[in-house]
């Protein structure tokens, strides 16, 4: 039987979240920035400023204090104040979801209190980028293991995936600790503003089938992209994206993906998009089997705030992401499919 994206999840954890990103990138995500000296309490009406962060010796961690109240806590505990959340459960979801952790549970967040900026672009210390995770892969050569998963299921080449820029490993590193890797696994290699990032994928392994250290702001197969072209569908997941692009010449239609359906688009970035492609479409999973389809509130939103085309697999089928539909259909359907979604849309 093959995989499904649908299968469970792990819930996040505390533990597990500081494994891919640093408290640090926590407090620039929903302070919109590292500030370099106090700033008005985004907790409370504050007329001083009085909100600081600082380094605890204790914790070994990056703490806030508010010196006005003396309130003082890490970054889940000013997640949870920020955006009024009861429960510490549901600012780890939160958290996973805004950083597009795959690798978790994530789609029955509770919606929570908006993101604000609170520093000033003349109160902002600049991103360090060693914070980052950092992860280290060794690659080994491709084997039948690995074509009857990549080739057996979705048909692709070895070629066409290292262009894609998916390779198999036997181990990676985290922050110089080693880890065995899965038989089947392999690393996601992107680039960004001169940065290699890896997202590990172990498509058997329930526990740690992703680990990631991609900037939420990273776009799978950006780097791929033609310079324009007549057709792009936004996915939900590299693989979906690696599926469309393998059916079609690139100048007619190809994909990329954003880190998760969770994540938001920069209006810079889709209006470059919008500059370089005739039409510009968006194709997450159909989660038809459960109670909020949440593929489709996802897929929904990024079209209405862009005004992008919003695309849906037919439900009667079984199947919901156009990889999935690939490996029960096969190669010709899934291209009629994509062809007939994109014609009822004109």
């Amino acid at each position: 039987m093959g995989f499904k994206n649908h299968e469970h999840k792990k819930l996040p954890n505390q533990k597990d979240i500081l494994s891919c990103i640093t408290d640090s990138q926590i407090f620039e995500f929903y302070l919109g920035g590292i500030p370099n000296r106090p700033i008005k309490s985004p907790l409370r009406e504050d007329k001083v400023p009085s909100f600081s962060l600082f380094y605890s010796d204790d914790h070994k961690r990056i703490f806030f204090k508010d010196f006005a109240t003396g309130d003082t806590g890490d970054a889940f505990v000013f997640v949870m104040r920020l955006l009024g959340y009861n429960r510490i459960t549901d600012v780890f979801t939160r958290i996973a979801a805004d950083f597009g952790l795959t690798q978790f549970e994530t789609k029955e967040i509770l919606k929570g209190r908006q993101i604000n900026s609170f520093v000033s672009k003349t109160n902002m210390v600049k991103k360090v980028s060693k914070e980052r995770i950092n992860i280290q892969i060794k690659v080994r050569p491709w084997n039948l293991k690995d074509k009857e998963y990549w080739h057996g299921k979705y048909g692709f080449t070895v070629k066409q995936l290292e262009y894609l820029g998916i390779f198999p490993i036997s181990h990676y590193f985290m922050n110089s600790y080693c880890r065995i890797a899965d038989e089947l696994a392999y690393a996601f290699v992107e680039r960004k503003d001169g940065l290699q990032t890896f997202k590990i994928y172990q498509p058997l392994n329930k526990e740690w089938k992703w680990v990631n250290n991609n900037d939420f702001s990273t776009w799978e197969l950006w780097t791929q992209l033609p310079k324009t072209g007549k057709n792009l569908i936004i996915t939900s997941s590299r693989k979906d994206a690696g599926v469309i692009k393998s059916l079609y010449p690139s100048h007619l239609l190809t994909a990329c993906a954003l880190q998760s359906e969770k994540t938001n688009a920069k209006e810079s970035v889709v209006n470059e998009l919008k500059a370089r492609f005739d039409n510009i479409y968006v194709l997450y999973d159909n989660d038809y089997d459960k109670t909020n389809n949440w593929g489709r509130i996802a897929g929904k939103k990024l079209c209405d705030e862009h005004k992008l085309i919003q695309l849906e697999i037919p439900e009667p089928n079984g199947t919901k992401d156009i990889s999935d539909f690939r490996e029960t259909y096969g190669a010709d359907i899934t291209k009629n499919l994509i062809k007939m979604m994109i014609q009822n849309k004109k």
